[in-house]
């Protein structure tokens, strides 16, 4: 009796947990398949990731992501993406103003900075109080950065360097070409002058800086004496572009689940880190301010992970921060009259890009969601040789046959009190009492003599 009630314990269990094993190595474990097309030109190809791919996903690293080739073999990829705040990598190509004045001049205390119009050129001289009787050099380059608008991430200079000399360039930025401020320093290294040998990547970080309505300096010195000069023509700043919400993947979903006219809930099929939701009022509401929060189950308490306010006409998304989550709930403002019937929902999911070495026999094939899948992705710079950031960009897109509407199913919210799971546990629970019970019975029941 007990082995009988052992067994259907396990069997409850199972039941109960309602997962299969799935292996990786097969294109039908995957939730998601999806055909994909490569472009015509190099082997190596992007793929940035459409939101059906991004909503099947059950890793929180994205680990569950292959692309197969006709005979079902992986094919190698590297993962990339915009950084944090949804920001791409934009270029800004500037030309490099001369910076003339005595040597040593920039070190002097007060020295100013004058822009000149000399034979149709600007020419920089460095303007300050005594006269210094020597030789005007090149002490440095400008740039006029006054109309960048987006923070700058990187510089990356188009210089002649002294070959086989370390050459260190510092940046500055400045408002009004008097008071100056550090922003970034580093030292570079040739074998040949013009970018030929170079030991190791070029671009001098600049954190982030706020650019606009200031001019940017560039200086150089060395630990011993230079034996050509430096020629700075140019450079090309890395700045970080906002993406709008029209670029994130997106996708809509089933209707969710209205409570009252204050409490909306909806339930994923499997916990997710969502970047937005857009949630469109389906009743007239003209305002209501609303609050999300998230958990994973029904004893959890509910973490803040958003707030906003919906307006009549604005499609404008509640961003959301925090972990993954299952569980999702939109409670309005007590002070409005809420709901009047469940909104439309939109998740907006963070983008994805993934470079993908097309080596294999057509057709290929994007799958997408599979639980267990360890991660396989390479480094970027062992599928694109010689990588700098921003390469990814100028890469061959191949295309991914998604849908043009996708929907999400949502799962039924697991907060009742009789809920099939909970019946099941409840039994599990119920069955081990009853099968204790009869095993302190057997230890205690007298025996025949």
């Amino acid at each position: 009796m007990i082995r009988a009630m052992t067994a259907a314990a396990l069997a409850l269990l199972a039941g109960c947990s309602g997962r299969e094993a799935a292996n990786p190595a097969d294109p039908s474990a995957y939730a998601v398949r999806l055909a994909v097309t490569p472009a015509a030109g190099g082997a190596v190809q992007r793929i940035d990731l459409p939101a059906e791919a991004l909503a099947a996903l059950r890793s929180p690293n994205r680990a569950d992501i292959r692309v197969f080739d006709g005979a079902g073999t992986p094919l190698a990829m590297a993962i990339t993406g915009p950084a944090a705040g949804r920001a791409a990598l934009d270029s800004v190509r500037l030309d490099a103003f001369p910076i003339v004045g005595p040597a040593g001049a920039l070190a002097a205390e007060g020295a100013e900075l004058r822009v000149e119009q000399r034979d149709g050129d600007r020419v920089v001289t460095v303007v300050r109080g005594p006269a210094a009787p020597s030789k005007p050099v090149t002490l440095g380059a400008l740039f006029d950065t006054r109309a960048i608008t987006a923070r700058a991430r990187s510089l990356r200079l188009d210089a002649v360097l002294p070959p086989q000399q370390p050459v260190r360039f510092a940046v500055e930025t400045s408002a009004d070409l008097a008071d100056w401020t550090p922003v970034g320093d580093k030292i570079l290294y040739r074998r040949e002058g013009d970018r030929a040998g170079a030991l190791g990547p070029e671009a001098i970080p600049l954190d982030d800086v706020d650019l606009k309505g200031r001019y940017l300096r560039v200086t150089w010195t060395s630990p011993q004496r230079l034996l050509a000069p430096v020629e700075l023509r140019g450079a090309t700043i890395g700045v970080a572009r906002r993406l709008d919400a029209d670029d994130r993947p997106a996708i809509a979903t089933s209707p969710p689940r209205r409570i009252d006219a204050h409490d909306i809930r909806f339930a994923l099929p499997h916990p997710a880190v969502l970047a937005a939701v857009a949630i469109a009022p389906a009743a007239g509401e003209m305002l209501v301010p609303v609050a999300l929060s998230g958990r994973n189950a029904p004893d959890q308490p509910w973490t803040p992970i958003g707030s906003g306010s919906l307006r009549a006409g604005s499609t404008a998304p509640v961003e959301l921060s925090g972990a993954a989550f299952s569980d999702y709930r939109i409670e309005a403002d007590r002070r409005t009259p809420g709901f009047g019937a469940a909104p439309r929902l939109t998740l907006l999911f963070e983008p994805a890009r993934l470079a993908v070495l097309f080596d294999g026999k057509p057709p290929y094939t994007l799958a997408a969601g599979a639980a267990g899948a360890d991660s396989r992705y390479l480094a970027i710079g062992e599928l694109v040789p010689g990588y700098r950031p921003g390469a990814e960009d100028a890469l061959p897109r191949a295309t991914v046959a998604a849908s043009a509407a996708p929907l999400m199913d949502l799962a039924q919210p697991d907060d009742s009190l009789f809920s099939p799971r909970k019946a099941v546990l409840w039994g599990l629970l119920l069955l081990g009492v009853v099968a204790l019970a009869a095993m302190v019975w057997r230890l205690w029941k007298p025996s025949p003599s």
